[in-house]
């Protein structure tokens, strides 16, 4: 048995599912040394299918339903061991997640986390099981990691351990959010402190039609994607304020030119494009391309070309509400600006690959004509 990692399972009316991923759980090749599970005052048998594990399990009943970050914040304040893993009711863990992730950080003492990947599933009927890929698992280096996390949320809270320490730098979950509070609080770890990673499955990611949220906030799994980027908007301007620009580099680099300036004005500017805050990613491409004299380089052109790779898709495409006004300001009045749209429009072209892979193809018509429209900002 681990003696050092407690496991945090919060749930809610999800009885069936949470008896899976509790089997799971204690299935671990690696015990760990403690399993706390938070119930979100389920009006389902939940406290009683959980009252059969016995001392198994330590089980904590809410009197109201508070939401998912409240519970987490709960268990993190029980916590007893220097090791956290989250783990949501509806998922199932592969056996080894947490010897491989404890492995990890044994090896690399300096980090403060570990993570790996995970896949999707789904359970038919009949009870066939299908699975594949997220589409977004992004490898990159440990300098990397917060920038590459804030263009996409690729690790997810099963997916990793944390070492509880962290939390007194971090601040807990924030409670304010009713979706991506876990996307919010892993940025949080990540500015605190480095990760390591693997490409070895932590987890297998349920896909169903449950209900999400809380009992006075709830969505259907339709409105999942709605919801995140209602939220991921929320969390994302308010990062853009209360962040350092430096901070937009490669963990430990400084602004010391006007160069760096404009790396990370330009990195800024696609992560906010990523999430549909174009106003704001226009702002942070006009700022740069004012500074420095040299071209771009090919680090900062690969950067610009992810901005319309968000996995939310591009329908401010086709729904009109890309800037493209703004935009074509942008293009005419720096020197640099007609270079880093071009840059930006490069990012189309595997939009148009892939609706051409799916035979959408007026679809993949549209990308092209908005491509070239962006190129020549008209």
């Amino acid at each position: 048995m681990s003696d050092g990692v407690s496991v945090i399972l919060p749930t809610y009316n999800r009885c069936t599912l949470l008896q899976e991923t509790l089997e799971s759980v204690l299935a671990q090749s690696l015990q760990p040394a403690e399993i706390i599970v938070v119930d979100d005052c389920s009006p389902d048998d939940t406290v009683e299918m959980l009252a059969t594990y016995g001392d198994k399990l330590r089980l904590i009943t809410k009197q109201s339903n508070q939401g998912k970050a409240h519970s987490i914040n709960l268990a993190l304040s029980e916590c007893q061991h220097p090791l956290v893993w989250i783990v949501d009711d509806d998922d199932l863990m592969h056996p080894d997640a947490l010897q491989t992730l404890t492995n990890l950080l044994q090896h690399h003492p300096e980090a403060g986390f570990a993570y790996g990947r995970h896949v999707r599933f789904s359970i038919d009927n009949a009870g066939n099981r299908q699975e594949w890929d997220t589409g977004y698992w992004t490898e990159c280096a440990s300098e990397e990691f917060l920038v590459r996390t804030m263009e996409d949320f690729f690790v997810h809270q099963p997916g990793m351990i944390f070492k509880r320490a962290l939390v007194d730098q971090s601040g807990p979950l924030n409670e304010n959010l009713v979706r991506s509070q876990d996307y919010d609080f892993l940025i949080r770890l990540a500015r605190v402190a480095s990760g390591v990673g693997t490409q070895d499955v932590i987890f297998f990611q349920r896909q169903h039609d449950g209900l999400r949220g809380t009992k006075e906030n709830s969505f259907s799994a339709t409105e999942r994607d709605k919801k995140w980027m209602e939220y991921d908007q929320k969390i994302f301007r308010a990062l853009r304020d209360d962040m350092d620009l430096s901070e937009f580099l490669p963990s430990g680099e400084q602004i010391q030119s006007p160069t760096d300036k404009r790396r990370a004005l330009l990195q800024r500017g696609v992560i906010m494009g990523r999430k549909k805050l174009w106003d704001l990613a226009i702002q942070d491409f006009s700022d740069a391309a004012t500074l420095g004299d040299a071209p771009l380089s090919d680090a900062e052109t690969l950067t610009l070309s992810r901005a319309f790779s968000s996995k939310y898709g591009c329908e401010e495409i086709f729904d009109g509400s890309f800037p493209i006004a703004e935009y074509k300001l942008m293009f005419e009045s720096a020197p640099l600006g007609s270079e880093i749209c071009r840059s930006l429009s490069n990012g189309l072209r595997w939009r148009v690959r892939e609706a051409l892979f799916k035979g959408k193809i007026t679809r993949a018509f549209l990308y092209s004509r908005f491509m070239l429209a962006l190129r020549r900002a008209r």
